[in-house]
């Protein structure tokens, strides 16, 4: 039982040493069920139009590029981007041991991305067709109202980070958190990028290669990734029953990681050195995310088995081994392959990681990428961040609201769909240069026309298990 102080008037009052009490989960429970129905209605179903117009007998425009770029915007900034938020505001004030400030805007955050997501959705595909002021208009809105809520977001998370104890007491929140400052630093900017973007677009509804190209590097490689890498050294472990992931070589791998995106970043503007930037850049970045994926992987192997130092402690090592073998089976019927989900995730970061070595080596040799950075784009968003979110978001949810997810079978679901959604993207294109005839080139049309569909549904498997959880009254710690 806690100590109390009694005040003057007899009542009492928990002591000083009590920690402070936490947002409950349902502040930010909206932001995720926001993130899931974007993903159906928006990145998802463009994906789906997207890939299905290619084998259908219409013109492919402009317009069809508009609603490229929309449709990546949707998927790094309205799906992933703000679930990974959503779980980063409950998450990290718990890391930090101090409440969420000003989580009463929430709300207002949600008001202002959502407006701005459905803006950009409609107004720069229409831009193209019609070019009306009312589009320019809503376009430049859009950029505004995702600034001012990226902004307003990353500004309750400072002051969050600037109370509560101080950081080296809490070595957890500590060891990751140069991974956390890089990527909401690359949000912050990526914020500001995609405003300039926007006032751009408005002449035509296109924006140029430059700086979609920036805006989707800060947004995968500057946030989402490292931001997974981050919460999987932190939370992974505990709740996939794995090994503590080693603290030490945090700090020196998020150096390096943040100074191949600046030079990955950097190499996207035009100039005499961007071949070089963007080379270096690519090699160095993969080297951080193959370091990652080496060691997860090596804990993912040992998964199962209790540690020797741990099992010399025990009086009974066997018993405690059995009854360790007993929860990750009970884990397995309760949540389905979460970690295979997880697994595959790191497989697909492991491609993409290799394709961006190829690319980085081929950029400072030739002057040119050899496979196709939309290959390694979707290996990442696709395949990686995809793919975690839907491996760790069961597990983690219900522990989170106290709920259940809805069967554990669609995790299964999820992990199939998946995996078939991303060999079907990622595979149409390192196939299609190896094609020159016009079998070739059906052969790749029609493995892209089916990931779209695969990929919308794999967002609606997943939305529907979760919503039961997201639904549920939450615990307040």
């Amino acid at each position: 039982m806690p100590m109390t102080i009694p005040q003057k008037n007899g009542s009492p009052t928990p002591s000083s040493k009590e920690p402070p009490k936490q947002e409950p989960f349902s502040r930010v429970a909206p932001i995720l069920k926001t993130s899931l129905l974007l993903g159906i209605c928006g990145g998802f179903l463009l994906a789906t139009v997207l890939t299905l117009t290619r084998i259908m007998p219409v013109t492919l425009g402009t317009w069809w590029t508009a609603l490229a770029q929309a449709h990546g915007h949707l998927q790094l900034y309205g799906w992933a981007g703000l679930f990974v938020l959503g779980v980063a505001l409950h998450f990290l004030p718990r890391l930090r041991g101090t409440p969420l400030v000003a989580a009463r805007l929430i709300p207002s955050i949600l008001v202002m991305m959502i407006a701005s997501m459905i803006l950009r959705a409609f107004c720069q595909p229409l831009l193209t067709a019609t070019p009306s002021p009312l589009w320019r208009v809503g376009l430049i809105g859009s950029g505004i109202l995702e600034l001012g809520g990226f902004a307003l977001i990353l500004w309750s998370l400072i002051l969050t980070a600037t109370r509560g104890p101080r950081p080296t007491t809490r070595p957890a929140y500590w060891s990751v958190f140069p991974f956390l400052v890089g990527a909401f630093c690359a949000l912050g900017l990526a914020s500001i990028v995609n405003l300039v973007n926007m006032v751009q677009a408005a002449n035509g509804g296109l924006v140029v290669s430059v700086g979609d190209m920036l805006n989707v590097t800060l947004g995968l490689f500057g946030f989402l990734v490292p931001v997974a890498l981050a919460m999987s050294a932190r939370s992974l472990p505990m709740y996939a029953g794995l090994d503590g992931f080693p603290r030490r070589i945090l700090w020196p791998l998020a150096g390096a990681y943040f100074v191949g995106l600046v030079l990955m970043g950097a190499g996207t503007i035009e100039s005499s050195w961007a071949n070089i930037s963007m080379g270096i850049g690519s090699v160095l970045l993969g080297a951080v995310v193959l370091v990652f994926i080496g060691i997860f992987l090596a804990l993912m192997r040992r998964r199962g088995r209790i540690p020797q130092r741990v099992a010399q402690l025990s009086p009974e090592p066997g018993a405690l081994t059995r009854s360790y073998q007993h929860q990750i089976k009970k884990e397995q019927a309760d949540y389905g392959p979460f970690v295979g989900l997880v697994a595959s995730a790191y497989l697909w970061a492991l491609l993409g990681t290799v394709l961006l070595f190829i690319d980085g080596v081929s950029i400072l040799v030739t002057g040119g990428e050899l496979v196709s950075f939309d290959a390694v784009r979707h290996c990442f968003a696709l395949g990686f961040i995809a793919l975690l979110i839907c491996g760790i978001a069961p597990r983690m949810v219900p522990s989170f609201s106290g709920g259940k997810m809805l069967s554990p079978r669609l995790v299964s679901a999820t992990l199939w769909l998946g995996n078939i959604a991303t060999l079907l993207r990622v595979g149409s294109l390192l196939l299609a240069p190896l094609f020159v005839t016009t079998q070739g080139f059906a052969i790749e049309t029609f493995l892209f026309s089916l990931s779209g569909p695969c990929g919308l549904a794999l967002a609606l498997c997943l939305a529907i298990n979760l919503w039961p959880a997201l639904r549920s009254p939450a615990r307040s710690v």
